[in-house]
């Protein structure tokens, strides 16, 4: 019950903290963002998940030794099988993209712009490699309890541009969860790092303070600062420096538009109209996606993940391959010499020369008597046996085990091949579901950024081409993913349904070489 202490607890939690807003000064944003960075750094979630990141980390880099080994660069032999796991099971979530699926109410029309719209996200995927931003937040979620990537606007290409963030680069309220890829908290803080030029050319309001910053080092020099977003506002920050402040770049914003006009009277009057900015989020957030697969809602994190599950697994591995690595040594065998025939240079000799292979000279007496070999026991079936347990166990967690070689081995037909791969895309279905909302989220903020920031028509490459600007965006827009997706589909599978479809007449012939991998798609 005491874990769940804090959870019941009413009343003030923490220290009031004002909220943002474009009117504070420079002194009253330094004020929030220190009540910030103390509250991440004082908390028990911040000290706890970063020792278990590091202990996830190292045993994935294969980093298995103790300190007195390191130094002294002996180091017993180990299976990484955490390395392998991970590197099997990410290209498989990861090697597709998922396909957009836009669905806008109405006519023809609004169907055709659907089309557009989803065709368009394909082209920006494709042009800045989505598919292996994501793969790299995959395995940062499945190392570090949790995946971030940041959407925003790249200056110099002129469009939508995608960021993935290791969690140690983030200040996160402690008090946030993360649900269905969106982040619900107060703020979140970014760490980034730029030249000191390019940092006074962003901000050169500051550029003297920058300077002073920077002291005798040269322009080049690579800065860090923080870059603080709520769902309102950012701002940015270098030790006791605001850099700048502002409100949510990605929102069109009411407008007032004054017209001139004439009263009952005839007398000119002016009119304020208030415009409603064309969004396709109904409330301002910050460009964020997050992924979250083993959480409980106690906080932004992961409450374990696939890495952690395994880790005692991973220890008994190791400790078998030792077992059977030293009894192999072992196996060589030593010898047991006389004292009554060799003196003690000579026994060193004499086990020399044995294990060599070489001839030994006993000059009288029975020889049995002069020496004898030793031979260590072999180890019990059930050490190998126990060997192979845990690595399949890890495997399993993973989803893996008829994707190893080891797995595809232990299948004698194929058809049992293709079971084993079946039973391991059930498994993974869990973290495939969540793949997809993340696409499904990173997809929805793409169009966001579309109605934003597409004052020029952009040209669409995919299928009937065309171009697509924002005022185009007339209609509500609802964005998804197509189920299923990213579900590993096994090629042999695929080309047995392909000849079905087309014994049926159910595909054309062109279809048919598409599937079969003949003629390219």
């Amino acid at each position: 019950q005491e874990e769940y202490k804090d959870e019941r607890q009413e009343g003030i939690l923490d220290v009031p903290i004002s909220e943002l807003s474009l009117d504070k000064d420079d002194d009253e944003l330094l004020e929030l963002k220190r009540a910030w960075e103390k509250k991440w750094e004082d908390s028990k979630l911040k000290e706890q998940v970063e020792a278990r990141q590091k202990e996830n980390e190292k045993y994935w880099l294969g980093d298995h030794y103790s300190s007195a080994q390191k130094k002294v660069g002996k180091r017993d032999p180990v299976n990484n099988l955490i390395f392998e796991a991970i590197e099997t099971f990410l290209p498989v979530i990861g090697r597709q993209l998922a396909e957009p699926v836009i669905d806008a109410p109405g006519d023809e029309i609004a169907q055709a712009f659907a089309k557009k719209v989803a065709d368009r996200i394909v082209d920006i995927a494709d042009e800045m490699r989505l598919r292996l931003k994501v793969k790299k937040a995959i395995r940062y979620w499945a190392i570090y309890f949790l995946g971030a990537v940041k959407i925003g606007w790249n200056m110099e290409r002129d469009e939508i541009d995608v960021e993935p963030i290791r969690p140690q680069q983030l200040i996160l309220d402690p008090d946030s969860i993360t649900d269905e890829c969106e982040y619900i908290g107060e703020y979140i803080g970014h760490f980034r790092m730029d030249s000191a030029s390019d940092l006074i050319a962003r901000f050169p309001k500051k550029g003297e303070e920058i300077k002073k910053v920077l002291g005798k080092d040269n322009l080049g020099t690579r800065l860090r600062y923080v870059e603080w977003w709520t769902d309102d506002f950012v701002f940015w920050t270098m030790k006791d420096i605001v850099l700048s402040k502002a409100k949510n770049p990605h929102w069109n914003y009411d407008e007032e538009q004054q017209t001139e006009g004439v009263n009952e009277f005839g007398e000119p009057i002016t009119e304020t109209q208030t415009i409603q900015g064309r969004n396709h989020f109904a409330v301002r957030k910050m460009p964020f996606a997050f992924l979250s697969v083993f959480n409980l809602g106690k906080g932004p994190f992961d409450d374990t993940n696939l890495v952690e599950q395994v880790l005692p697994l991973q220890d008994i591995v190791n400790k078998r391959v030792r077992q059977i690595d030293k009894n192999a040594d072992n196996t060589n065998g030593g010898a047991v010499v006389s004292g009554d025939h060799f003196t003690k240079e000579q026994a060193s000799q004499v086990g020399e020369a044995l294990r060599k292979g070489q001839t030994v000279w006993v000059p009288s007496g029975e020889v049995g008597r002069a020496f004898a070999r030793t031979q260590a026991p072999p180890l019990p079936n059930f050490v190998y046996q126990d060997l192979l347990d845990s690595r399949d166990q890890i495997r399993g967690v993973f989803g893996v085990t008829g994707l190893s070689a080891q797995g595809i081995k232990s299948e004698d037909t194929v058809r049992g091949k293709i079971l084993v791969r079946g039973q391991d895309a059930d498994r993974a279905s869990l973290i495939i579901d969540q793949v997809e909302q993340f696409y499904d989220y990173i997809f929805n903020w793409f169009v966001q950024m579309m109605i934003v920031y597409y004052d020029t028509p952009r040209t669409i490459t995919s299928n009937l081409g065309g171009q697509i600007s924002s005022q185009e965006f007339a209609w509500p827009l609802v964005v998804s993913v197509k189920e299923g997706s990213l579900i590993p589909k096994d090629r042999l599978t695929l080309r047995n349904e392909a000849i079905d479809l087309w014994s049926a007449n159910a595909i054309s012939a062109e279809e048919l070489y598409k599937k079969l991998e003949i003629l390219k798609v």
